[in-house]
């Protein structure tokens, strides 16, 4: 494993971090800051086995925040509803409906 294949997928993570969390810095800087982390708590690793088994899972973040993060941002339209904001690279897009129930909504309220 080379120390470039290292950096493509560092700077792949920063990247789709980017796109997914677009508009929310914070949620951008702490998704750096936690990949920054991680990458520099293994710089020393020498075994390649450990090094290709960190890489791949560096993969697999990568994918999953691309295929299945999506941003859901309040509506402004309507109260406790939220826009959510698919784009072509989302694995659920076409084929599946997503349907979220908030654990609010079972909730009576307590007679006083």
């Amino acid at each position: 494993m080379s120390a470039k294949q290292v950096r493509i997928a560092f700077r792949r993570l920063l990247k789709v971090q980017r796109r997914r969390f677009e508009g929310d810095q914070s949620i951008v800087a702490a998704a750096r800051d936690q990949t920054r982390k991680e990458f520099e708590a293994n710089r020393d690793l020498s075994d390649p086995k450990l090094i290709a088994k960190r890489l791949k899972h560096a993969r697999d973040v990568e994918e999953v925040i691309r295929r299945y993060v999506v941003q859901a941002p309040r509506s402004t339209e309507k109260d406790n509803t939220y826009q959510i904001k698919f784009t072509s690279e989302h694995a659920l897009r076409d084929r599946h409906p997503i349907l979220i129930k908030s654990s609010l909504q079972d909730k009576k309220p307590k007679d006083e």
